[in-house]
């Protein structure tokens, strides 16, 4: 199978395994479920190499919009204003960080944490969606990394029996 084929079956095979326990989280815990599944497929990568890197990033992003999304509830009440300041300062950060690649993500986590429903507790939604987004986060790294392993002793072994 050619490398790219094998790169493209093992990534729709991480998505499956993210979505899969992220829907069992979705089951228990609705909120935190719903965006702890759109935080795995942000943070999961296509390409094999630098698929680690890029979901630690990803991560680092996440963090960077979740703080600023919380700190933004702490300052006033959300409104457009805030929302766009806080798109904004996501994409300063993920530069000033180095993680320019990821900074896209770090403006969705600041939506995702900024967005709510009327009638529901601010702080509270913004807890539960950044505690969605850090969970979803902490479980597409590790699938990167499991694979990511795997994939490298895979190799390793294909080496050395050619050899």
């Amino acid at each position: 199978m050619k490398s790219k084929q094998a790169d493209l079956l093992l990534y729709i095979l991480k998505c499956l395994i993210g979505t899969t326990i992220g829907f069992y989280i979705y089951r228990l815990y609705p909120t935190v479920g719903s965006w702890s599944l759109i935080s795995i497929i942000l943070v999961l990568a296509p390409d094999r190499k630098d698929a680690l890197n890029l979901a630690i990033n990803r991560i680092k992003a996440n963090l960077v919009g979740a703080v600023i999304g919380l700190t933004l509830f702490y300052i006033h009440p959300i409104n457009l204003l805030m929302i766009c300041i806080g798109i904004a300062l996501s994409i300063i950060f993920s530069e000033l960080l180095g993680i320019q690649v990821a900074a896209r993500t770090a403006a969705v986590s600041v939506l995702i944490i900024t967005m709510h429903e009327p009638g529901k507790y601010f702080w509270n939604v913004a807890l539960e969606r950044a505690g969605g987004v850090v969970s979803g986060c902490v479980i597409g790294v590790i699938i990167t990394y499991v694979f990511h392993v795997i994939v490298l002793k895979s190799k390793r072994t294909i080496h050395r029996a050619r050899l």
